[in-house]
């Protein structure tokens, strides 16, 4: 079946290669897509293209050069309109977290299972479906993920690789004018649809506390606790510092009545201490939505900095402890 380029809208370089957003005549604007440059045969609207969108009024390019080691089915797309500043300095763009020098490295033991293809409901790697045929996460939020590993047999198509592959979200990073850099959808997401990891540096409870009280002061802090195992008076071992080794969810901003809600996930190994962080579509999601979450939840202070928010939900607490 032959689909035929209505109109170019923009373009990106993506891992050294230049891709453009192409609208498809007869297709809703919910079904642009990227194409590869060597992959689009429309050379009257190669040379007529102009971007749509309005123009950056900071340079962008060293932001792109950050993304290119961005994992994902979609380039991000990268827009600045309402002030010069552009990619966050000293930031390196990682696609799994990384162990600092003090954190251990799991050693629970984990028996790889023996499934051909993908797995079965009964495979001893998992205790419940946790997604659905859509990939789409099924279980009650609070319920930690659990996923096949690496050394298990079976292959890519199991339904339980989800936060392992790549995100099926378009994202833009946008520049907003009372809160900096935060990400919108460009395309609908879903109600359960796998979003982001959280990724950073893996450090300890006292390099975090070192960290945080020079960060949370200015209300710039990325630390996320790994307390999902922990009781309500206990303190997480370690924590995720994604201040300046990040992938997409750096960029994610707060909102009082979110629409992304994260959940523990184990893959490589059991460890309740060192699980990964998962973000999911907590509700439909609109093309062009900020994507966002709660960092205070509680809605306690937990003794941290108190900031006014900016999220602008009616149901805004109209401030935030970091």
């Amino acid at each position: 079946m032959d689909f035929e380029v209505e109109a170019i809208l923009q373009d990106v370089v993506f891992h050294g290669q230049r891709w453009y957003e192409v609208k498809w005549a007869g297709y809703p604007d919910s079904e642009n897509s990227w194409v590869r440059h060597d992959y689009l045969s429309c050379p009257e609207l190669l040379a007529a293209y102009r971007p749509t969108r309005a123009p950056n009024t900071a340079d962008v390019s060293p932001f792109y050069r950050i993304l290119d080691n961005a994992h994902g089915l979609y380039p991000i797309v990268v827009t600045n309109t309402v002030d010069d500043v552009g990619a966050p300095p000293n930031f390196e763009y990682i696609n799994a977290s990384i162990y600092s020098d003090d954190v251990p490295r799991p050693c629970t033991p984990l028996f790889p299972c023996t499934c051909a293809g993908a797995c079965t409901d009964d495979c001893p790697c998992v205790d419940a479906r946790y997604y659905d045929d859509d990939r789409r996460v099924q279980v009650p939020l609070g319920a930690a993920l659990m996923e096949c590993g690496p050394q298990c047999a079976c292959d890519s198509t199991c339904w339980t690789r989800v936060v392992q592959g790549a995100s099926s979200v378009k994202f833009e990073i946008r520049r907003f004018a009372h809160k900096g850099w935060g990400v919108v959808a460009r395309a609908a997401v879903p109600h359960g649809t796998f979003v982001s990891e959280y990724v950073g540096e893996l450090i300890t409870f006292e390099q975090a506390e070192e960290r945080g009280a020079a960060d949370s002061a200015r209300g710039l802090t990325y630390l996320f606790d790994l307390d999902m195992a922990c009781g309500a008076s206990d303190v997480a071992d370690f924590t995720v510092d994604a201040k300046r080794q990040g992938n997409v969810a750096h960029f994610f901003n707060h909102s009082c009545a979110p629409n992304m809600e994260i959940r523990p996930v184990y893959i490589e190994h059991r460890d309740p201490r060192l699980h990964r962080l998962a973000f999911f579509a907590a509700r439909d999601i609109a093309a062009g939505e900020e994507l966002t979450f709660d960092y205070n939840p509680s809605g306690g202070s937990g003794g941290g900095p108190m900031f006014a928010c900016a999220c602008g939900a009616a149901t805004c607490r109209h401030s935030i402890f970091m």
